[in-house]
């Protein structure tokens, strides 16, 4: 009888060990990959960010509350203006496995020379910093991208 309990024991044991779950945070983490080109031309060549994704209870996007928050620095007053998140297939979504992978996003509207008559004639420079949130309200961290030259 003694036996039966130990091989039971044993059997669960190993049963719950095969068992993966995520470690990963239940708060997102994004790391930058690419903000392409380095200088653009208006009207011409397109901006964008490209980025790693990782949120341990894989609740991103479908949702109001998923967004990608952007700042201009040229715009500092403004703040960050948030972009819904693009859709994600619920398919790959499980809260036991977490969520892993990349996003393209093309800021919108592309980035012009400021207005004013030297920007506008000589060109501008700026720099994005941006962050997501989860359906949960869960904030990531924050990234500031190199310079980005515009020219008229």
């Amino acid at each position: 009888m003694l036996g039966r309990y130990l091989s039971i024991l044993v059997i669960s044991m190993l049963l719950f060990s095969a068992c993966k779950t995520t470690t990963a945070s239940k708060i997102p983490f994004i790391s930058l990959i690419a903000f392409v080109p380095d200088s653009m031309k208006v009207n011409i060549d397109t901006t964008y960010l490209y980025f790693n994704i990782v949120d341990g209870d894989a609740d991103i996007g479908n949702s109001d509350a998923s967004q990608i928050y952007l700042k201009d620095s040229r715009f500092d007053s403004l703040g960050f203006i948030p972009t819904p998140f693009p859709t994600i297939d619920k398919s790959i979504e499980d809260p036991a496995k977490g969520l892993e992978g990349t996003c393209v996003f093309f800021p919108f509207p592309q980035p012009t020379p400021r207005l004013d008559s030297n920007h506008f004639n000589t060109g501008d420079t700026l720099h994005y910093e941006f962050y997501i949130t989860d359906r949960a309200g869960h904030q990531s961290n924050h990234i500031t991208t190199h310079d980005l030259i515009i020219r008229p």
